[in-house]
């Protein structure tokens, strides 16, 4: 998977941006068909970060983001809403699969 981090106002550490790529590759459980993802982190205002996170699948985009008060939390906070948005999406995709003819009878 492909995944472009962007840091505003601060410089990311790389233990940060190696958490959230170890983090990203444990999507793909959820929804195999991950193309790429964008992850952007903000630290404009003192007390607040701002994680979004933008993924994108086969047909379609998810977009999550959370302002907390530590950057560790704001990660955890967008990848726990991005997890159930992508099982929503596996989910909505298995349901619309056609029952073989074999089980109806």
């Amino acid at each position: 998977m492909d995944i472009q981090f962007s840091a505003r106002h601060f410089n990311a550490s790389a233990g940060l941006q190696d958490r959230i790529q170890e983090e990203m590759d444990k999507l793909a459980k959820f929804y195999p068909n991950i193309t790429s993802a964008s992850v952007i982190l903000d630290h404009e205002v003192e007390h607040q970060r701002h994680c979004e996170i933008s993924v994108n699948i086969t047909g379609a985009v998810i977009n999550a983001s959370a302002d907390e008060e530590n950057m560790g939390k704001a990660v955890d906070v967008t990848l726990e809403r991005i997890k159930v948005q992508l099982k929503k999406a596996n989910d909505k995709q298995n349901d619309h699969r056609s029952q073989p003819i074999s089980e109806l009878a």
